[in-house]
């Protein structure tokens, strides 16, 4: 039996990868005080660069934070984080640098790896070739990872979309029933346990704390986080707080509009998922038709 050094690298790259695979699909216990952060965080402006005073954390999110509190000293990278995005998934800007850092040297050692099983084989490629490749790929990890955070952000938009349907028409009913503006609203943030129930919920217990109107902080808050739909009812829920008027109807008009755009961006998402597919469709046809052709073409060429 003979043994090679590149079957044995192989061997052991993919062992590695199917034990960090595992490994990651283990679930993890957060610290109670990742936990406790969760249920209000102050903006990312307001958030220290370091994490200090965090529970300290293993593995590569440790690396991705403590490199990413190091890019954070320098503006370049931090004036260009997506800062809402940030907010709305309660991440530390720290994080989102590190990550992105890691990512960029995954994507620049990939090609190299790749080259470099290659060049054991004999295939010699240019000093340009890897370079190129190791840039480009690290790019494409970079631009990746930034995209990834966007797409949470807004599936995690859309969630409180939804919410703040059924939060207008929950204070419609309240209002109804003679109950005051601010009472309204008080009961309608009391019922949910998801994350946009939770931190409307905080914002409003807040905002009452703190002696200010709970409209204006749900403007505040819908703003921050970039989900008009929520800041939009902010300026009804304080014309009932201060002029005492009816706004049941508009109320009820303003939760069907959302209602309606969240059914238009179902039927989008659908129609895109629809055109990507064509791709995949296509290919097993010309797949289909080569497995058909192929035959009739052997026989035709051996005469």
């Amino acid at each position: 039996m003979s043994l090679s050094v590149a079957g044995m690298l192989l061997g052991a790259m993919t062992s590695a990868s199917a034990v960090l695979a595992v490994r990651s699909m283990l679930p993890r216990r957060p610290p109670l005080q990742e936990l406790l952060r969760r249920t209000h965080s102050p903006a990312p402006h307001q958030r220290p660069a370091a994490s200090a005073g965090r529970a300290p954390v293993r593995g590569a999110a440790a690396v991705a934070d403590r490199v990413g509190a190091r890019l954070m000293a320098t503006d370049v990278f931090a004036a260009r984080l997506p800062a809402r995005d940030l907010h709305l998934l309660e991440m530390q800007p720290a994080a989102l640098l590190g990550r992105c850092a890691l990512y960029g040297l995954a994507g620049l050692l990939i090609p190299q790896w790749i080259l470099f099983l290659l060049r054991i084989g004999g295939i010699t490629l240019p000093f340009g070739v890897p370079v190129a490749a190791g840039l480009g790929c690290a790019a494409f990890m970079v631009v990746k990872c930034l995209d990834d955070v966007r797409s949470v952000a807004r599936d995690r938009r859309r969630e409180y979309r939804y919410y703040t349907a059924s939060l207008l028409e929950r204070v419609a009913l309240a209002r109804s029933s003679d109950a005051g503006a601010a009472e309204a609203l008080t009961r309608a943030v009391q019922s949910g346990d998801g994350r946009a129930a939770v931190r409307i919920r905080d914002a409003v217990e807040h905002a009452r704390l703190a002696g200010v109107s709970p409209w204006d902080a749900l403007g505040r808050l819908g703003t921050e986080l970039g989900v008009p739909e929520l800041a939009r009812p902010a300026a009804s829920l304080a014309l009932a707080g201060e002029e005492q008027a009816a706004v049941y109807e508009q109320l009820e008009a303003q939760a069907e509009v959302v209602r309606r755009a969240l059914l238009a961006d179902r039927k989008e998402a659908a129609n895109e998922a629809t055109e990507a597919m064509h791709t995949p469709a296509l290919a097993i046809v010309f797949l289909m038709a080569a497995f058909l052709i192929a035959p009739a073409l052997v026989r035709i060429t051996a005469f």
